[in-house]
């Protein structure tokens, strides 16, 4: 049992560390015994989260391969394997101390499995928590090689690409991961039968390229291996790739502004910082964070298509940008260094045809993945008032806000510390109307749409936010005279 005993209420230090390689259903490992687990849902409160079942190896497998685990999961949940529960969710906390959820890819995977983990290793620092997760994943690891047999084999050689195991044939490998890349050799009429010692097949997986070595036809080892970057294609695509990583706010951002149409509405989500979506009237979204851009989407057809973003059919899109990195289930990658291109084109039968149509373009940094359809609770400008607080004057976002009319910075030793709007002045009515959506050009102290203040007093409301304080201020206790943005909460009256 993982939950904590009787007693004192004292405990030593948790030491378990649970990785998750699959979202749904939710497998993973817990690495300081190396067991693998499946989460089977429980009611927790009003809402519900996973408790944790350890799994055998060869239940691991099957379930990474597709197999299911029938009827055991079922049975967790009726308290019929409770001796094989790792972690309960309750009180306080719906997952484990040291949790680590796998990563939404935005290229729906071919296969589940382990190597993800070491695929998104290599985009991030050798010191990052990614590579350390992915160390003790595989500690006998030689790099990014992976042995399946001997005494330095992975730890979970079937785990690493669900389906595949050691002593696994082409022919198993290729209904896995599909036609190979690069072959160096099939032993035999080309078609891959009769392996020979040492041959080599070369896959395919996203933007990187995964190397199966065979001996004496069966699988021996995985080796991940990274293509040699591409340079960014020239038009308006590379103004959609050059703007990511950029600061919100800056050249390359109000270049893709431009061409995006110019208007647009800027939303924030009700659960901390996290994303801001800035959603054009033409169709193309913007996802930002801390002040960085780290997505585009748009539809094929809009401002910038009719830019010449991309030529009309799947072949004219191959002839401009080059072959596809990977095609799954109607889209293809195409990648550039650090940054991924997406294009969709509907169905993946549809896709296959050359004629077919782009319908949907995505612009995200290699290895990080973006919200398909991210929350939207409330959009305005105070989403912009709340993401300069803390940043230096020269940032571009800071520069953005003090251009608008009516809009004062507070700042103190270079750092921007509030940020009022509503003084006696003109632009009064035009920033308090843009402040929040919905709110009317002269509110009333009712008018905010926030939900309770934190601190209410005579003529001030305070509330806060993960990145600081909104402030409404009334002087008559009842009208709305200011509204301040601050990091510290200014005082209540």
């Amino acid at each position: 049992m993982a939950k904590r005993k009787k007693g004192d209420g004292h405990r030593g230090p948790e030491v378990r560390n649970f990785v998750q390689v699959v979202r749904q259903p939710s497998l993973g490992v817990e690495l300081s015994t190396g067991r693998a687990w499946v989460g089977v849902d429980q009611q927790v409160g009003h809402g519900s989260a996973d408790a944790l079942f350890a799994l055998t190896d060869e239940q691991y497998a099957a379930a990474l391969a597709g197999e299911g685990l029938g009827p055991f999961t079922g049975e967790c949940w009726r308290g019929e394997h409770d001796d094989l529960l790792l972690f309960h969710p309750g009180g306080a906390s719906w997952y484990p101390e040291h949790w680590h959820p796998a990563r939404a890819r935005m290229l729906p995977p071919r296969f589940e499995g382990e190597l993800w983990w070491y695929v998104d290793a290599l985009d991030g620092p050798a010191d990052g928590p990614g590579a350390a997760v992915a160390r003790l994943l595989a500690p006998t690891a030689d790099g990014p090689v992976f042995r399946l047999t001997g005494e330095d084999a992975h730890p979970r050689p079937a785990a690493l690409i669900g389906g595949l195991g050691p002593g696994s044939d082409r022919a198993r490998a290729r209904a896995v991961l599909g036609e190979p890349v690069e072959a160096d050799g099939d032993g035999g009429d080309g078609n891959g039968n009769g392996n020979r010692s040492g041959d080599s097949d070369l896959h395919a997986v996203e933007g990187d390229r995964v190397r199966l070595e065979y001996a004496d036809g069966g699988l021996v080892s995985i080796a991940l291996e990274r293509p040699a970057p591409r340079p960014l294609p020239d038009g308006p695509v590379r103004a959609l790739l050059a703007v990511l990583g950029e600061p919100e706010g800056g050249p390359a951002f109000r270049e893709l502004v431009r061409l995006a149409g110019g208007a647009h509405r800027r939303w924030a989500s009700s659960s901390g910082p996290s994303w801001r979506l800035l959603a054009f009237d033409g169709g193309a979204e913007v996802l930002t964070r801390d002040g960085e851009v780290l997505g585009v989407r748009l539809p094929a057809s809009g401002p910038l298509s009719a830019s010449g973003l991309l030529p009309g059919s799947r072949t004219e899109v191959h002839r401009a940008l080059g072959a596809p990195s990977a095609t799954v289930a109607g889209t293809d990658l195409h990648r550039y260094g650090a940054r991924d291109l997406l294009v969709g084109y509907g169905a993946e039968f549809d896709s296959a045809r050359p004629g077919a149509a782009p319908v949907r373009v995505t612009a995200v940094p290699r290895g990080v993945s973006v919200p398909r359809d991210p929350y939207r609770w409330r959009s305005g400008e105070f989403t912009l008032f709340l993401d300069v607080l803390g940043r230096p004057e020269s940032h571009p976002l800071v520069g953005w806000v003090r251009a608008l009319p009516g809009a004062r910075l507070v700042l103190r030793r270079g750092l921007v510390t509030a940020v009022v709007v509503g003084e006696h002045g003109g632009h009064r009515a035009e920033r308090l109307a843009a402040f929040v959506d919905g709110m009317p050009a002269a509110p009333a102290r009712g008018d905010v749409p926030f939900g309770l203040p934190r601190e209410r007093g005579e003529r001030d409301d305070l509330r806060e936010f993960a990145q600081g304080w909104i402030h409404v201020h009334c002087a008559d206790g009842s009208a709305v005279s200011t509204v301040t943005v601050a990091r510290q909460p200014p005082p209540v009256r």
